[in-house]
Order: C-alpha cells, then sequence, then structure tokens
C-alpha cells in the first residue's frame, strides 16, 4: 500500500514537471530570448556569491552585529536550501525540455535557492532601507528573482514557490527563535560559544559531507564573529569615505587570502594522495571565513581605517 501510494506520488510529479516544462517553454515562446541577458543579471542579485559580497558592507561598514547576523543566517539557509534538494532530488526543467535551459545548473532543483535566498536576504535587509523601498524589496525583489529562474529553464513554478515558502519558515523560525538564542550565547562562556560552532560545522559536515565550503564558511565566520565581538570594537559611524576604503582594502586582502590558498591546494593535496579535495576546501573556507570576520576587522584598526572603541 506504501509502495503505491508513492509510485502515485512520483508520477503525478513527473507529469507536473512535463507540464510546467512546457509552459516554461511557451513563455520563452512568447517573450522571446531578448530577456536572456537581463534575466541573468537580474538572478545574480540572489545568488549567493552576491549576496555574500554584500555581507561585509553590513559587518564592515555599517553595523557589526547585524553584519555577523547576516552572514550567519545566509550560510545556515544556504545549507538549508542544499540539504533539501538532496532530499527531494528533483530534476530541472531543461532536464525534461534541454532546448529551455538558458543557464546550467548542476544541482536538483526543489526547492529554489535563489528564490529562498531572496526572501531571506530581503526579509532581513528591509531594516537598513528607506520605508518606500520596503514593499518592492520584501515582495517585488523575490518574485523577480522568482520570475528570472522560471524564464531560465533553471525552475519550475514549483521549485520557486517551495524556495517562498522554505524561506518564510526559516526566517519566522529566526525571528522567533533568535532573540532567546542571542540571549543563551551572551551569558555562555566563551569556550562554550566556540565548541558550538565546532559542534554545528560538524553536524554540517556529518549530513553534506561534500558541501564542506558551506560549513567551513560557517566554522571560520563563527568562530571569528565571537574573537572580533571579543577585543575588535571599533567605531562604525566614520565618514563614507572611510567605509568605502574599508569595503575595497577587506574585499581585494580577502581576494588576495582565497587565491593564495587556492594555489596552495593543489601541492597540498597531491601531498597528501590527491583524494583530500573536500578536507582542503573546508579548511580554505574555513580560514577564509574566518579572515573576513575577525582579520580583516583587525587590519582595519592596524592601518587606521578604524579606531577602537568601548562596547
Amino acid at each position: 500500500m506504501f509502495a503505491a501510494i508513492i509510485v502515485m506520488i512520483m508520477t503525478f510529479v513527473e507529469s507536473m514537471h512535463v507540464a510546467e516544462a512546457q509552459i516554461i517553454l511557451q513563455i520563452q515562446t512568447f517573450l522571446g530570448l531578448g530577456l536572456r541577458i537581463p534575466m541573468t543579471i537580474v538572478s545574480l542579485f540572489a545568488s549567493e556569491a552576491f549576496v555574500i559580497a554584500i555581507i561585509p558592507v553590513v559587518y564592515w561598514c555599517v553595523n557589526r552585529k547585524k553584519g555577523a547576523e547576516l552572514g550567519l543566517l545566509v550560510l545556515a539557509s544556504t545549507f538549508i536550501n542544499l540539504w533539501l534538494k538532496q532530499i527531494f532530488g528533483w530534476p530541472r526543467p531543461f532536464d525534461i525540455i534541454p532546448s529551455v535551459g538558458l543557464a546550467s545548473e548542476s544541482s536538483y532543483g526543489m526547492p529554489s535557492g535563489h528564490s529562498q535566498l531572496s526572501v531571506v536576504f530581503s526579509a532581513y535587509i528591509i531594516q537598513f532601507l528607506p520605508k518606500k523601498w520596503r514593499p518592492f524589496m520584501l515582495i517585488g525583489f523575490p518574485l523577480l528573482i522568482g520570475f528570472s529562474r522560471i524564464y531560465l529553464g533553471v525552475h519550475f513554478l514549483t521549485d520557486v514557490l517551495g524556495g517562498y515558502l522554505a524561506g518564510t519558515i526559516f526566517f519566522l523560525l529566526y525571528k522567533l527563535g533568535g532573540p532567546a538564542i542571542e540571549k543563551m550565547l551572551q551569558k555562555a562562556d566563551l569556550r562554550v560559544r566556540v565548541i558550538l560552532a565546532a559542534a554545528i560545522s560538524f553536524l554540517m559536515n556529518l549530513i553534506l559531507p561534500k558541501e564542506t565550503m558551506i560549513s567551513g564558511a560557517f566554522l571560520g565566520a563563527a568562530l571569528g564573529f565571537t574573537f572580533a565581538a571579543h577585543g575588535l570594537s571599533f567605531e562604525e559611524n566614520d565618514k563614507l569615505k572611510i567605509k568605502v576604503s574599508r569595503y575595497l582594502v577587506g574585499l581585494a586582502t580577502t581576494g588576495i587570502v582565497y587565491i593564495v590558498l587556492k594555489m596552495a591546494s593543489t601541492p597540498i593535496n597531491s601531498l597528501l594522495g590527491n583524494n583530500q579535495e573536500n578536507l582542503l576546501r573546508f579548511v580554505r573556507y574555513t580560514l577564509v571565513g574566518g579572515w573576513v570576520s575577525f582579520g580583516v576587522p583587525f587590519l582595519f584598526l592596524k592601518v587606521g581605517l578604524a579606531h577602537r572603541t568601548s562596547e
């Protein structure tokens, strides 16, 4: 009986995907392919790379506490999205009708990571925006991102709706449980925070052993934020010129750190037997996360781009 129900559900999902792929083909035919480049650009605004590039703006230049929260929130949301993709294992539209694929993706489709991240990111970032921009950011931005993913043939409508739902649930859980967790961490000893960060990263590795970029970045960022909060307090309300300088210096040095670590990975991997890519990726992103969260603020204080202050 149970097996029959599973077969029925799988048959229904397959039929639904075929119908949705046909709809995407009709949308592309009706609108033409001239929107391919604009929609690709729109899609980039909810990519992990773009959002992660925005986080240092908040952390280095606006509010350290809010930047740290946003960083860990984005990393946790991305991890959950990758986990859900593995659970569902749903195909993408171009797996059914190859011609609709106007962009390439290698992971499973459900739920849409861009749609999920657009909800989480916009719901958090609106606190820094003027009130007149908040409705667009909270509603218009996710809708635009979702449409771009459908038009590009990389997600079904159900993937996008699933991303919206996952992002909404995740953010609501954060709003409900975040204050209590923050209060608990404030009372906790530094060693407890370090152990907790390591334990969460270990759990991430256990659940998704191949996604060491996320687990490594989470560990490095969590440790860096923790240690930075205990001795790297600096003035946040500096002039715009100083803030721009911080971002450029931070971005440039982070790029250098990443390139050096990436270049060092190849000979180290050969030395270890050519089968340690996941481990080396974990170490690389742990160090990059630690540099962004602790190393860069430390550098700011040393070169005069920030001035220490007591909290």
